[in-house]
């Protein structure tokens, strides 16, 4: 499978846009992410649902967005599933740090959001995962913390890789794998 859906926060924009969709790229992908990793079924119908109480108050999005959803949330579960590196849809790295970093911090908000519709009981999370959930929830005050020290490519960058590492630690302890992509990994 191709993963240019998260490779393509500019597109995925515009079309949100288009179909006056209120969420950008990284809202969506984080509330998708985290409820993959909370634990969320993989049944289209049964996640699209979770999602759209979540989202859109109940209601269906636009055909076109959720066919780019359908997209995007078997990219994100293959990553997830074979440990192939996930990515964070956020925007390109020639956009201004700034505006990377607050979708960052969104990003890391709607993870959140999505882990917890999905997950309530963190009493079951290892304390590994709680001191990651914990460090996810910091990263969503990185706004606030813009104001007063000027971040850095490489602040970024390692800020990028531990929501990944958590990510990936979360879906470990409680993310659905679908049998013919775990097969893949025995082989």
């Amino acid at each position: 499978m191709t993963h240019d859906v998260l490779q393509q926060y500019g597109v995925a924009a515009e079309l949100l846009d288009a179909q006056d969709v209120m969420a950008t790229p990284a809202e969506l992908h984080g509330v998708l992410c985290g409820m993959l990793c909370g634990g969320a079924p993989i049944r289209r119908d049964a996640w699209l649902q979770e999602f759209n109480e979540l989202v859109n108050d109940g209601v269906a999005l636009p055909v076109a967005v959720n066919t780019w959803l359908e997209a995007l949330f078997a990219a994100t579960l293959e990553s997830l599933t074979l440990q192939a590196g996930l990515q964070l849809l956020l925007p390109e790295e020639d956009e201004n740090l700034e505006d990377r970093l607050l979708a960052m911090s969104d990003w890391a908000q709607a993870f959140l959001a999505g882990f917890a519709v999905i997950q309530r009981d963190l009493s079951q999370a290892s304390d590994e995962l709680q001191e990651m959930l914990s460090d996810i929830s910091d990263i969503t005050q990185l706004e606030q913390e813009m104001d007063d020290e000027p971040e850095t490519e490489e602040s970024y960058i390692v800020i990028y890789e531990h929501l990944k590492l958590g990510a990936m630690m979360a879906f470990e302890e409680f993310g659905q794998r679908p049998a013919e992509l775990v097969s893949k990994t025995l082989h």
